[in-house]
């Protein structure tokens, strides 16, 4: 399924609304989740500066959630660049509309840029 997606094989309409704008909100509110019980546990320090000044009296489960979360946000990375990719190629494809399928294109372009600025608070 993954194959087909970032090869362009699917409708257009599937791998936009499917899985790039439902598929990117969820990863996206996984994301918010985590960073959100992160920032809880680290209690206003940064991450570096929480791991940096307890060297010996770390909690495990702040440490699960850290590795959880930077997991989340590799993911992210890499399922937005897969939307994009794949978005691109099928709507290489559809042959409908000439406007559909740059639309599509610049949407998800957008889509990925403001779930990331958001996220990596770039």
């Amino acid at each position: 399924m993954f194959k087909k997606l970032i090869d362009g094989e699917l409708s257009l309409k599937d791998t936009f609304w499917k899985f790039g704008v439902l598929g990117l909100f969820t990863v996206h509110l996984v994301v918010k989740i985590l960073g959100t019980m992160l920032f809880h546990k680290l209690r206003g320090l940064t991450i570096y500066a929480y791991f940096a000044t307890r060297r010996y009296g770390l909690e495990t489960s702040t440490v699960i959630l850290t590795i959880l979360y930077f997991s989340a946000l590799c993911f992210l990375l890499f399922y937005a660049v897969s939307m994009v990719i794949g978005t691109w190629r099928s709507s290489a494809e559809y042959n409908r509309s000439l406007w559909f399928r740059h639309l599509a294109r610049v949407f998800m372009i957008l889509m990925v840029f403001f779930v990331l600025k958001h996220d990596l608070n770039l």
